[in-house]
């Protein structure tokens, strides 16, 4: 019995539908087996289903934002990711989401990506505030905070600096490429009896430093790295201090109502 030669209307609608509706159903469609239209979709170069649709597969996904399986899943019910489960191949199920939705997802979770190692344009065309955040991202990755164990040189220099008189914890911060919180307590775990000078926190922020403020921490900069930037009177914890009374979420990094100018 010779095979039944497919006709350009059928070749058409297998191009048409392949990776937007199941193998299963292009092959009831066509009164083909599966088998056969599997082969004839290699056959004429559509490749894998799952790399021919608006969107991008939740394990595509995940090796895109360097994060785990498991990690992505998560987000779909702890913080409704619009993901859906599509069907490729025969039954199997598979977890996908369409490029637009997803970035309009991330918008409102910025603080669970870090876009630092993925290619630009690499799941559809970018919205604008992707490439602030990508340019926070990796200015976090060059500037690494140290979070291993502290050594014993390490807490010698800690021990060392701290008694310098007007010393500060940007400054012990910076020396020792530790975070403020990682010099505070590690001051306490040693029992020291000196401590750095605080930063007037009361010190009014100008307009240009709210503006500044307000920007990095919306692009989902590091409170290290807005300190910097403000400069030598500013420190982590004033900025996250600061943050708080301006009513800054930082969960979905936005502003809950308009916030006061300076103070």
């Amino acid at each position: 019995m010779s095979r039944r030669q497919w006709t350009k209307e059928e070749v058409e609608f297998l191009e048409n539908r392949w990776g937007v509706v199941s193998l299963k159903a292009i092959a009831q469609k066509l009164d083909r087996n599966m088998s056969s239209v599997k082969q004839k979709a290699e056959h004429i170069g559509l490749g894998d289903a799952r790399m021919n649709f608006d969107g991008i597969t939740i394990c595509q996904l995940a090796k895109a934002l360097g994060r785990e399986y498991s990690i992505l899943k998560g987000w779909i019910n702890r913080y409704k990711m619009p993901a859906k489960k599509k069907i490729f191949v025969s039954e199997a199920r598979v977890w996908i989401i369409g490029y637009k939705e997803f970035w309009k997802w991330a918008e409102q979770h910025k603080e669970l990506l870090n876009l630092a190692k993925m290619e630009e344009n690499m799941l559809g065309p970018e919205p604008n505030w992707v490439k602030v955040k990508r340019n926070a991202d990796l200015l976090r990755s060059q500037r690494t905070w140290q979070s291993t164990a502290w050594e014993a040189k390490e807490d010698q220099k800690l021990l060392q600096l701290v008694r310098l008189p007007n010393i500060t914890y940007p400054e012990l911060a910076k020396q020792l490429n530790r975070t403020e919180t990682s010099i505070r307590r590690r001051l306490y775990d040693l029992n020291s009896k000196f401590h750095p000078v605080r930063l007037n926190n009361h010190v009014k922020y100008t307009s240009e430093q709210v503006a500044k403020l307000k920007e990095m921490a919306q692009a989902g900069y590091g409170y290290e790295t807005i300190a910097t930037a403000l400069g030598p009177d500013k420190s982590a914890s004033g900025v996250r201090g600061k943050l708080e009374r301006m009513n800054f979420d930082f969960k979905r990094r936005c502003f809950k109502e308009a916030a006061p100018s300076n103070g």
